[in-house]
Formats: structure tokens, sequence, C-alpha cells
């Protein structure tokens, strides 16, 4: 077998380094995307250190947590119908998507250093404005996965589905906090 063969088939053999890669493409492609979409803003204007930000946060710790979250459920769902893909979506909601929007504000806040107080502040006015899209967004997009798509390429499937949301995620995180949020960071220092 080849060197290059070998390195085709380590994606296959190891599914979290596909999703990585996956996540280190599309996360800072998304944060640009967003940017131009609001902003206009051309590719050599792009706020490069947030798409770093951004890949960082996709590659090491959401693809991790996504898969190993995707792996254990996996185990409780084997059935292949439309009933478990909704069944599995709606779970999914309830339990993995408001920890994980969560985990988003708050480590993206953490890599652009900001204070512990305003990570928090940032999660209490963002999530529950983002988790409304969410529970209509992602149940579609997970009954589809669960559904028609097979168990290797979930991971590959929602890292689609991942560049539509990233983008609506790199908006809501874009979006400044109000002044009422301001005010009470400014009380608590």
């Amino acid at each position: 077998m080849s060197l290059v063969t070998k390195f085709r088939n380590i994606p296959a053999k190891f599914p979290l380094i596909r999703g990585m890669i996956s996540y280190a493409v599309i996360w800072p492609t998304c944060s640009i995307v967003q940017e131009y979409i609001e902003n206009g803003t051309t590719i050599d204007k792009a706020d490069w250190p947030r798409a770093c930000r951004f890949g960082i946060f996709g590659t090491f710790f959401m693809a991790p947590v996504f898969y190993t979250w995707m792996k254990y459920t996996g185990k409780f769902f084997r059935q292949n119908n439309l009933r478990t893909a909704i069944t599995r979506a709606v779970i999914e909601q309830v339990t993995y998507s408001p920890l994980a929007m969560a985990y988003f504000f708050f480590g993206m806040s953490i890599l652009e250093m900001k204070p512990l107080q305003t990570c928090v502040n940032e999660v209490k006015e963002k999530f529950w404005p983002t988790y409304k899209v969410g529970a209509v967004f992602w149940p579609t997009a997970q009954t589809i996965n669960f559904y028609f798509v097979s168990e290797k390429n979930r991971i590959v499937f929602v890292s689609v589905a991942s560049f539509v949301w990233t983008i609506f995620m790199a908006h809501m995180k874009a979006k400044r906090q109000t002044n009422k949020t301001l005010e009470a960071i400014k009380d608590i220092d």
C-alpha cells in the first residue's frame, strides 16, 4: 500500500480526525462568510484573529465534544427509522444543544481574553435568542442526519449543516452586548 493510499485512509479509520479537519476548515470560513454577509468585508480585510479563534474552538473543542456525543447516543438509538430519528433529534435539542450553545459563547469569549463575568453575561444575553432559532434548525437537520445518513458520515453531514448554523452563531457572537449587560459588568468591577 502506498503512502498516499495510507494517508487517504486516515479519515475513514479515524472519524474524529475527519470531523476535526472539517471543523478546522468550516468554522473559520463561517466567521469570514458572516463578516462578508453582514459588512461586505473582503478577504483581505477579514478579522483573521477572530477566524483563527473560530478555527481553534471548532477544531479542538466542538468537534471532539460533538463526536463523543454522536458516538455515545448512537449506542442508544440502533434503529434507523423516522420515529427514532425524530426522537433522537428532540432529545439532542433538549440535552446537548443548550450545553453546546453556552459552551460556544463562553469558550469563544475566553479565547477573546474577556473577563470571566463578561463571558458569563454574554452567555446569559445571547443564549435564549440563539436557542429559539436552533430549536427549529437542529431538529430538522438532525432528523435528516439520523434517518438518511450512515453513521460513518454523520460528522461530515453535521459539518455541512454546521456551516449554515455557524454563520448564524458568528452573527450572534458578533452582536455587541446590550448597555444593560455592560452596565452590570461595570457594577461588578
